[in-house]
């Protein structure tokens, strides 16, 4: 009987609550060592997405269970049984970047991990009680990130920049510098992968800044370039990343320019854009077709909505043409 009550302290329950649309991370994990495969990092971002940081106890571990319907949605049953029992070996390395071979600490993350354990349609984590003073140390220092988006990339790369694009933009950086061997360290590269700096760049940062790209609903690109006068032996590269707002501004200009070099180019491209992306009447496309401000307008709205700046609308169209004083505001739904 002491077992089962032992048992029942040593782990704190944390209720699903379905739909979280953020993750958060202390900055501390966010920058820490765990080798995950792509299949192993979804499922973590799951245990993260439920976690309730405000009832974590530092003295206990947590147990999280998520019904295998939402699991099955990212991994197949066939891959559960070898991630989870890779996973359940896992550790969280911890340093300090400035000085990694002096200091570091390695924590077990789980306890244990079961899969529908007495039919109980769960995948159930138990984390190691050493992680939670880590996971409830949020404070100011922590990162934001969306759930949903995390588990549509198909690279570890990828989830690793995104996240750490995160940590800096919640710190209000849009310019940061990293030595290459910070950056590998963070990004998880082998140590005999991509030594040589173009080799690197090619299979790691531009397979990423394309998949960033490629995926809906980031309002983030970055751009990198060496950092410092050596021409050769290059040893830190320098970040900047460009939001939502920066990139529809520089597409807006572009947009300009592009009306003053080649007017009639441009008014059959957005003619395009029309017909093919927004559900316009006749009638209201000629309207906005024969009126040059409502037609700069229109483009200014598209680019506004190509790069996300726009998230709970709902009807584009019917955005539009409010905005353009075609309808009234009130049928536009937000």
């Amino acid at each position: 009987m002491a077992n089962i009550i032992l048992e029942a302290e040593k782990y704190l329950e944390h209720p699903y609550t379905p739909n979280r649309k953020d993750n958060y991370l202390p900055n501390k994990l966010v920058v820490s060592n765990t080798q995950f495969t792509r299949v192993e990092q979804r499922l973590f971002e799951y245990f993260v997405n439920q976690i309730d940081h405000g009832s974590i106890d530092v003295n206990h571990g947590m147990l999280i269970r998520i019904p295998l319907d939402k699991v099955k949605e990212f991994i197949t049953p066939r891959q559960i049984l070898a991630v989870t029992r890779s996973m359940a070996q896992k550790v969280m390395t911890f340093f300090d970047l400035s000085k990694p071979n002096l200091e570091f600490k390695h924590i077990p993350m789980f306890s244990s991990i079961s899969y529908n354990e007495d039919n109980n349609g769960h995948l159930e984590f138990k984390s190691n009680a050493q992680l939670s003073p880590y996971l409830a140390n949020l404070g100011t220092q922590y990162t934001r990130y969306d759930f949903r988006t995390i588990l549509h990339f198909k690279s570890i790369y990828s989830t690793l920049m995104y996240k750490l694009i995160r940590l800096h933009l919640g710190q209000n950086r849009t310019t940061f510098i990293y030595s290459i061997d910070e950056l590998r360290k963070l990004l998880q590269v082998d140590k005999d992968k991509y030594n040589n700096l173009n080799d690197f760049k090619k299979r790691v940062l531009e397979p990423v800044k394309l998949e960033l790209k490629q995926i809906n609903g980031i309002p983030i690109h970055f751009d990198y370039e060496n950092c410092g006068n050596k021409v050769r032996n290059v040893t830190h590269l320098q970040f900047t990343v460009f939001t939502a707002f920066e990139l529809s501004q520089s597409e807006k200009q572009d947009f300009l320019e592009a009306t003053t070099i080649n007017p009639k180019l441009v008014n059959l491209k957005l003619e395009e854009i029309l017909v093919t992306k927004y559900n316009f009447r006749e009638n209201h496309r000629n309207i906005i077709l024969n009126d040059t401000d409502k037609l700069n307008k229109f483009a200014t709205l598209h680019i506004e909505f190509e790069n996300n700046l726009h998230p709970k609308v709902k009807n584009k169209t019917a955005y539009i043409l409010a905005c353009l004083e075609m309808i009234a505001k009130k049928t536009t739904k937000v």
